[in-house]
């Protein structure tokens, strides 16, 4: 015995045990692969949530990332995550979850061809935590952009699912409230099997984007190909050195086996050990099964969230310091937290017909002033006082509608200092400005701008104005499908002799809706009010779309397949001389 275990055949036994035990999880597990979120810091960010959650000197351990922040969704209200597959052999997507006390949690993975899988956590109520979703092996997947999904229809804004999102670093994907695209990313984790997981360890030791900020803020003699090898070179003189220098009694190749299995140890202690390996056959897995295609339109009925103000709260400026404002489950809602004397300042721009729901309360002893202003002025301002039951507000936000600015959440202490809550803060509009058919009254156009773009008609009241009376002009468009580049819609007014007499330069539908929400196939009803200056009979629109950072117009196809070099389409006014 005593001769075996000094024997150089030993280390190489607990090789092949150890290889054994990988081969074995190899077959029957899922491994970690991607996973969106706040992986690795961007410099220009580092004020924003380096430094952020916790406070730290020298002397204490250098600060992680953000906390997750706690986001609800219920009723026809979606959340969705963009990905891209980090290797092949896709098998399983991990989401952070709270299911809502009523109803089910709907998740569905799509691709750029529709829907894929789908299916339902149904055994509600649900405690938060990581669920698995397992689904048939897609064996072609690097590289491809998935997308998923979440709805909970039977869910309201009083009982709410709940998921988290993250701040940082987009790792090859994009979050969606609704149709609205917002930063950061879902708490969401893949899993890949069989051959894949080489790649998925690869990713792990060295990610794309580390790589990738590698390429951007390094000198170029270790970019790219040269930094791997020279990272592979690192490992294998190490290895090197570590043969050359073991004690003369110890043979190489024992020396090699120990060091071989020590590897294999390690690796396998930290897989399993940091749960980067899932075992469905120990561990509860919701399966899901082949989606049919999915006609989900927008509801233009009801109010549906635009923006959500606890998952873009990473984004905010919070005073007095970052490390002071805190997320939590609050009764089941996500709450913001912030002490007696605090402020939050979001920059943004306000939805057409908009409203802001949020509830206020205060926790410890004594009361708060807490208020809401919009670019200085004050929309609401109510006490508050520690003890009393929530009070829910749900204001009125025309009067500001379609303007950018500084929506400013603030708290200041009345008695004591008790901490204010911030109840599921969040925008909401009715999408009035999407229809399914093109109105009776539109004057009927067919220009396509860009690839995906057609402008289907207008309107134009009055068609012969007065001077100094306002002209309204209704755009109507379409995006062919989803649209990632956004543009400023210019209208400009035109005399008889083609001389433009004013014009309006915005995002569309009043600077609230940009190309990259448009739902594909819905048309976009986009106003612009033009004041007529002069005596001069109104005779034709010149609209187009151009890119606000390069200033290039859209190129423009007319209804008769000619290119209008100008980049505009000329829309004759109805009644014109």
């Amino acid at each position: 015995m005593k001769s075996f275990l000094t024997s150089s055949r030993l280390p190489w036994v607990i090789t092949a045990v150890l290889g054994l035990v990988f081969v074995f999880l190899l077959f029957v597990g899922q491994w970690r692969s991607t996973a969106t979120g706040a992986q690795v810091q961007v410099p220009m960010f580092y004020d924003a949530h380096y430094l952020f959650p916790r406070p730290w000197t020298q002397a204490q351990e250098v600060p992680g990332v953000p906390a997750p922040f706690p986001v609800a969704f219920y009723g026809s209200n979606t959340i969705s995550q963009t990905f891209i597959s980090g290797a092949d052999k896709l098998a399983a997507v991990e989401i952070w979850l709270q299911a809502p006390p009523v109803g089910d949690v709907t998740v569905t993975l799509s691709d750029e061809t529709g829907p894929l899988f789908a299916g339902q956590i149904d055994d509600s109520p649900r405690a938060g935590g990581f669920v698995h979703f397992a689904f048939p092996t897609v064996s072609d997947a690097e590289g491809r952009t998935f997308e998923l999904t979440l709805t909970a229809l039977d869910a309201t804004a009083d009982a709410p699912a709940v998921t988290h999102v993250i701040g940082g670093d987009r790792l090859g994907g994009r979050l969606r409230l609704n149709e609205y695209p917002r930063p950061g990313n879902l708490e969401l984790r893949t899993y890949v099997t069989g051959t894949a997981v080489f790649d998925a360890l690869a990713e792990q030791l060295l990610p794309d984007i580390f790589r990738l900020r590698l390429q951007q803020y390094k000198p170029s003699f270790v970019k790219g190909s040269t930094f791997a090898g020279l990272l592979v070179l690192t490992a294998v003189l190490t290895v090197g050195l570590l043969v050359v220098a073991r004690p003369p009694s110890q043979k190489a190749g024992q020396v090699g086996g120990w060091l071989l299995a020590g590897l294999l140890l390690v690796g396998l202690a930290w897989q399993l050990g940091d749960g980067r390996v899932y075992l469905p056959i120990f561990q509860e897995t919701i399966f899901l099964e082949e989606a049919t295609a999915v006609d989900r339109p927008i509801d233009t009925r009801n109010w549906l969230i635009v923006n959500d103000l606890t998952a873009v709260l990473w984004t905010a400026e919070r005073l007095p310091e970052e490390r002071f404002i805190t997320t939590e489950l609050f009764n089941e809602r996500p709450a913001i937290r912030v002490p007696a004397d605090s402020a939050l300042e979001y920059a943004l721009d306000l939805p057409l017909n908009g409203r802001l729901q949020t509830g206020l309360q205060a926790t410890g002893v004594g009361s708060l002033w807490m208020a809401i202003e919009f670019n200085g002025s004050q929309v609401i301002e109510v006490p508050v006082t520690a003890g009393d039951p929530p009070k829910w507000l749900d204001l009125d936000l025309t009067p500001w509608q379609g303007q950018g600015g500084v929506l400013r959440l603030f708290t200041e202490p009345m008695e004591g200092t008790p901490d204010g809550l911030w109840l599921m803060p969040r925008l909401l509009a009715g999408r009035s400005w999407l229809l399914d058919e093109l109105p009776e009254t539109a004057v009927p156009a067919g220009h396509q701008l860009g690839q995906d773009i057609v402008l289907l008609g207008y309107s134009v009241e009055p068609a012969q104005p007065q001077p100094q009376e306002v002209v309204a002009v209704t755009l109507y468009w379409r995006g062919e499908r989803p649209l990632s580049q956004n543009g400023t819609v210019f209208v400009h007014a035109l005399n008889a002799a083609g001389e433009m007499v004013v014009q309006s330069d915005s995002q569309p539908v009043q600077n609230s809706y940009p190309l990259d929400t448009w739902p594909a196939g819905m048309i976009i009803v986009d106003r612009h009010q033009l004041v007529w200056p002069g005596d001069d009979p109104l005779s034709q629109l010149a609209v187009g779309l151009y890119d606000p950072t390069t200033l290039v117009r859209f190129p423009v196809q007319n209804p008769d397949g000619t290119i209008d070099g100008n980049g505009q389409a000329l829309l004759p006014v109805p009644g014109a001389p």
